[in-house]
């Protein structure tokens, strides 16, 4: 046991008893060999150390919820990044957007899928302390890492900007003037997977060191991707007369198309990572460090598939396994991170230090994706067919006598409704200042003050290729061109800890924040079809595009009545030309907002005895507004930002860490209550219909949308010895995350499919709610379902054992199970058949079998992830007819050897 008051002095740093165990992954979150009394080796819990208060605290006396990983940790469970981490943490779910490569973290119910040059997360990412403003940093590889420390609950004292339900801080290893030393690491396994990872640790002299790390990933695609050239046929009334006969020329757009490898396809992976840190002492009172990141990802991306376990047993289940795509726009991405950090740290008194830190970023990112992944609408789908727009003539489909038996409207599924989405440029710049001062010693009163400034300067511009769109053939062209988008943020900020006894604590902090977001000269710019905007789309006005809209009718005014296809394509037209947004005008997007805030923290914390500490805190967390791409709604001019106000949060927790048995258990439990009001909420909505085509106007749109109370409890717990050389640690948590109000609450998704296959229908139309594209809302109160990313229960336990085989010899299995309840993606919380919204409860499990030689500093290790090989959503959308998702991976397994020195 220890006294759970004593202020740790040290980071975590394995020293030469510890490293043969941290080498092989295998234990938890910090642990170390020793001989017992009788001689015998023996496993026991070492002290962890984390700065989750600006303060390096023992993880037991620190009053927060704060779970901090090691790299051996993250490492043992395959975590290359922030996407992998969710497994570790109670009340945190980690999913992405494949693409425009966001991260997204929800912790404890609340979220946000922003990811755009202005959207802010609700989880704040931080290096070495120092916050970095977009979600995609997430991507960044985790190697030569002292810990990660997950903060759960509202950070908005210390840690500032969109901490509004926590924050991860990831903390690089140091450079040391003690010794010379590093470590060598290499991996290989299932899909041509390849890795390698080093650090070295090189001591100048006593004042003056230098460490120097890297890590690199590479592995084959675990998709069969095929290229995608179709070629439709189509019998709308199936009388063997083919009105769209197979003719050997694509329908598909093929201007990007074309053969790749399997290192090449969907899911692949090519990335690397540098950093050079150097740290000098400035004699007794001052010390300087200066670290430089570099990463770099060439990997294709992610992809959303069709979910074939949810389709199966339907007309439109799949025809191939679930790891299956057909491509016409290969994945591409060159995704560049470069980060400047300096630390300055000055005792500018006997009881005062000053803590200054800079951190300047840049991310540049091009990336290509196939928005629709080939999977189509089924072509037994009563909706397979085609608009014709031309003279009057009904729509051809499969079979409209369907729709009317259920009540519908006919709704045409377009074939091939091929998506393109391609950011040609992204470039986001930011600069991070932070001046701390705060007292040392041990007096009664402890406190820390200071300022933050942030400034990001944002350019992108974002393309949108739909060649054969609109339930018609007819092509639609985006792009959103934002030159100059900013976004700036100032405050100050304050805490104090006063011990009123030895035993009792009590803490009040308070920070005051203004944001600033700008959008200077951007634009949006589209077309979409030829007949009101002849030339547009094609300058050389080669042909007819509505020429889909032809088919079965022969208007004499119409030149060539014959549907265009993908050969008639160029680079020439559409957002693929270079004089695209010269010649299409555009919206004026100028825009400026600012918001002010204050966030505040009290709370209490209490020793009931050297090995029991209980905390209590109330503490508000706040995010900042927002605005939108400004869109002409009607094309008539009636142009909006779709401004949109904070979020807010107010969070009241009790937590309870102590140890047991001599030390050699350690537990960790809390309860907390969040109050979120203003949630904030991004989707692509249809905002109006165009008076010259009457096609519909949509955006991607952030809007207020609802107010939740979550309640929840986390336990975790950390065993050494339950059985001579065994260690068993875990987590189990609790959530309840309720909507309490939801604005404008609807249920509108797949309605026709659900009735046509028996299911729970959508609520009725409401005739006196009409949406921007004239159809009517399908209002439904969702008061009381979860909110998305939040399952009910959660837990995660890993056995470990070791064997000391003498001789310097030790090996030893590690197997970690983690299961889930059930969970949604959206908030209308369907359940039924193929339209489940969500993920239903799932386990997975890793394993690995470490052998280590001690004398000569090596250890193998044959590892398992997902051995269970189940499949696990991290994200959803509604495809045409049928749901689509991004998966993690399935069943991987290797061996790695590592060698230090």
């Amino acid at each position: 046991m220890f006294d759970f008051r004593a202020t740790a002095t040290r980071l975590l740093r394995p020293s030469t008893v510890v490293l043969p165990l941290l080498i092989l992954g295998g234990a938890g979150p910090a642990l170390a060999q020793q001989d017992d009394a009788g001689g015998d080796n023996a496993i026991v819990i070492e002290e962890i150390v984390v700065t989750a208060t600006k303060r390096a605290t023992n993880l037991m006396s620190t009053p927060i919820a704060v779970t901090a990983v090691t790299q051996n940790q993250l490492t043992d469970q395959g975590v290359s990044n922030v996407t992998d981490l969710g497994d570790l943490v109670p009340n945190m779910q980690v999913g992405s957007s494949p693409s425009d490569s966001g991260v997204q973290v929800t912790v404890r119910g609340i979220t946000s899928n922003n990811f755009t040059e202005l959207g802010d997360p609700t989880v704040a990412i931080h290096v070495d302390g120092m916050h970095t403003p977009r979600p995609q940093a997430g991507l960044a590889l985790l190697h030569d890492v002292g810990r990660v420390e997950i903060l759960r609950g509202p950070q908005g004292t210390l840690f500032g900007r969109n901490s509004t339900s926590g924050s991860i801080n990831i903390i690089t290893a140091q450079p040391g003037t003690e010794v010379l030393e590093g470590n060598v690491e290499l991996d290989a396994g299932r899909f041509s997977r390849m890795g390698a990872r080093g650090w070295i640790n090189l001591p100048a002299n006593q004042n003056l060191a230098f460490r120097v790390s890297g890590m690199m990933e590479k592995s084959d695609s675990y998709i069969h991707q095929e290229t995608d050239r179709f070629d439709l046929a189509f019998d709308p009334d199936g009388d063997g007369n083919f009105e769209i006969p197979a003719d050997g020329v694509p329908n598909t757009d093929q201007r990007r198309n074309r053969n790749v490898s399997d290192d090449e396809a969907y899911f692949a992976v090519d990335r690397w990572a540098a950093r050079v840190a150097m740290r000098a002492y400035l004699g007794d009172s001052a010390s300087w460090q200066v670290t430089y990141d570099y990463f770099q990802d060439n990997s294709p991306g992610g992809l959303s598939l069709k979910d074939c376990e949810k389709a199966a047993g339907t007309f439109f289940e799949c025809d191939h396994d679930q790891w299956y795509a057909r491509i016409n726009v290969p994945g591409e991405l060159d995704f560049t991170i470069k980060t400047l950090r300096s630390e300055f740290t000055w005792d500018v008194l006997d009881s005062v230090v000053l803590e200054y830190r800079v951190a300047w970023s840049q991310q540049d990112r091009y990336q290509q994706y196939d928005g629709d992944g080939g999977a189509w609408v089924d072509p037994d789908h009563p909706g397979y067919g085609i608009v014709r727009f031309c003279c009057g003539a009904p729509p051809l489909v499969r079979d409209a006598s369907a729709f009317e038996q259920h009540g519908f409207d006919v709704e045409v599924k377009f074939p091939f409704e091929d998506l393109q989405l391609t950011t040609r440029y992204s470039t986001y710049k930011s600069m991070v200042h932070e001046l701390q001062f705060k007292s040392t010693g041990d007096g009664d009163l402890s406190w820390i003050a200071g300022a933050f400034f942030m400034e990001e300067e944002n350019s992108i511009r974002f393309d949108v290729e739909i060649p054969f769109c609109c339930a018609g053939g007819i092509p639609l062209a985006q792009a959103f061109l934002q030159p100059d988008r900013g976004v700036s943020t100032e405050a100050v900020f304050a805490q104090f800890d006063y011990a009123i006894t030895e035993r009792a604590n009590v803490t009040v902090g308070y920070r005051q924040t203004w944001d600033e977001k700008y959008d200077r000269g951007g634009s949006n710019h589209q077309t979409i079809g030829y007949w009101v905007n002849p030339g547009a789309y094609d300058p050389a006005g080669s042909f007819w595009y509505e020429s889909w809209g032809l088919i079965g009718v022969d208007p004499t005014w119409a030149s060539n009545p014959a549907f265009h296809q993908a050969n008639v394509l160029t680079g020439a037209m559409g957002s693929h030309a270079e004089d695209f947004t010269s010649r299409i005008p555009g919206t004026d997007n100028t825009y400026q907002a600012d918001w002010g805030q204050g966030t505040w923290r009290a709370g209490f914390d209490y020793l009931i005895s050297n090995d029991l500490f209980a905390y209590g805190y109330v503490a508000s967390g706040f995010k900042a507004g927002g605005f939108g791409d400004k869109v002409d709604i009607c094309e008539c001019g009636e142009v909006t930002a779709f401004p949109y106000d904070p979020e807010e949060v107010i969070t009241y927790e009790l937590g309870l860490k102590g140890e047991v048995l001599d030390g050699n258990l350690r537990l960790l439990a809390n309860v907390f209550f969040n109050d979120y009001s203003d949630m904030q909420r991004t989707s692509w909505v249809i905002v109006g219909e165009s008076v010259n085509s009457g096609n519909d106007i949509g955006t991607l749109l952030t809007t207020n949308l609802a107010e939740a109370g979550i309640f929840g409890a986390e336990f975790e717990w950390d065993w050494a010895e339950p059985w001579p050389g065994g260690r068993f640690f875990g987590w189990v948590s609790w959530l309840n995350a309720e909507i309490d109000k939801l604005e404008d609450g609807e249920d509108g998704l797949f309605c026709f499919e659900r009735a046509y296959l028996g299911f729970s229908p959508c609520p009725p139309q409401d005739p006196t709610q009409l949406r921007g594209d004239n159809t009517l809302r399908r209002p439904l109160d969702l008061s009381g379902n979860k909110l998305p990313w939040s399952p009910e229960w959660s837990f995660s336990a890993t056995v470990d054992h070791t064997w000391w085989l003498g001789n310097g010899w030790v090996i030893g299995p590690s197997l970690t199970w983690n299961w889930q309840a059930e969970m949604f993606f959206n908030d209308n919380n369907y359940t039924e058949g193929p339209f489940h919204a969500g993920q239903k409860a799932v386990s997975t499990f890793n394993a690995n079998f470490r052998i280590i030689n001690e004398d000569q500093g090596w250890a193998l290790v044959l590892f398992g992830y997902n051995l269970s090989d189940e499949l696990v959503r991290s994200w959803a959308d509604p495809g045409p007819g049928y749901w689509r998702a991004n998966f993690f991976p399935p069943r991987t397994y290797g061996v790695r050897f590592s060698k230090g020195f």
